[in-house]
């Protein structure tokens, strides 16, 4: 698909890998629309996207809420008339299961894999319309290769990668595809702001991702239209492997 000129929506675009998906969006020439619950990352996101020549627009919005989702997808679609091209990319990943007294783990599953799939049934409903379009989902290297410190998240990243293949049939019915990039690290601030050692020393060694790269295989992923149904995974070492089911 050629971006320029299409209307897209990324949601956590208030930092990290989705605001540097916005700005590449942006500067090919899409209108973006920013999803998050960050007002004041989402509105540096949108004065970045136009300081480079884009155009970018920001709706407040909790992914986990689905009366604000279809809300802010009506919005999109009522001033901006369609909805070619969709980044599912928010997500948490604070866990503690075993020592969680509050539930953090369930609100985890909500917003990386339940609200994922709720935004992706209206992006559908909405790309039907029209005859097309394209969706891309954040999952994780974890995903694929779960680790015993963080099982809940890579259960709901496992999530993400199932629904992403299960959904390749969407191409042949209704000309959408759906697609799925599964980062090792990246230099985001949920990851830098954690305190873990291990990830300063991924930083000071230069071998971690940045959000530029995952943001580069979505582009990727949205004009390449023999993919669908793919999952990317993506490295410092390996670079970027489409994985087989």
């Amino acid at each position: 698909m050629q971006i320029e000129g299409r209307v897209a929506v990324v949601s956590g675009g208030g930092s990290g890998i989705g605001r540097a998906t916005v700005l590449a969006l942006a500067q090919r020439g899409a209108r973006v629309v920013v999803l998050d619950l960050d007002a004041a990352g989402s509105e540096e996101t949108v004065a970045l996207a136009a300081a480079a020549g884009g155009t970018a627009r920001f709706r407040r919005c909790d992914v986990t809420q689905t009366a604000e989702l279809e809300r802010a997808f009506e919005s999109v679609l009522r001033e901006l008339g369609r909805l070619d091209i969709a980044y599912n990319n928010a997500g948490i990943g604070d866990e503690d299961l075993f020592n969680d007294a509050v539930g953090r783990w369930k609100r985890l599953v909500e917003v990386n894999l339940i609200a994922l799939i709720d935004a992706t049934r209206i992006e559908v409903r909405a790309m039907r319309a029209i005859g097309a379009g394209v969706i891309v989902n954040t999952a994780s290297l974890i995903g694929l290769e779960p680790v015993g410190f963080a099982p809940v998240y890579s259960a709901s990243k496992a999530g993400v990668v199932a629904f992403t293949r299960a959904l390749g049939y969407l191409k042949a019915e209704a000309q959408i595809r759906v697609n799925a990039v599964c980062p090792e690290i990246v230099a985001t601030p949920m990851t830098l702001g954690s305190g873990d050692a291990s990830v300063a020393e991924l930083v000071r060694r230069g071998e971690i991702l940045l959000p530029e790269d995952i943001a580069a295989a979505v582009l990727d992923l949205v004009e390449d239209e023999q993919r669908f149904g793919a999952i990317m995974k993506i490295t410092v070492q390996g670079g970027r492997e489409l994985v087989a089911p």
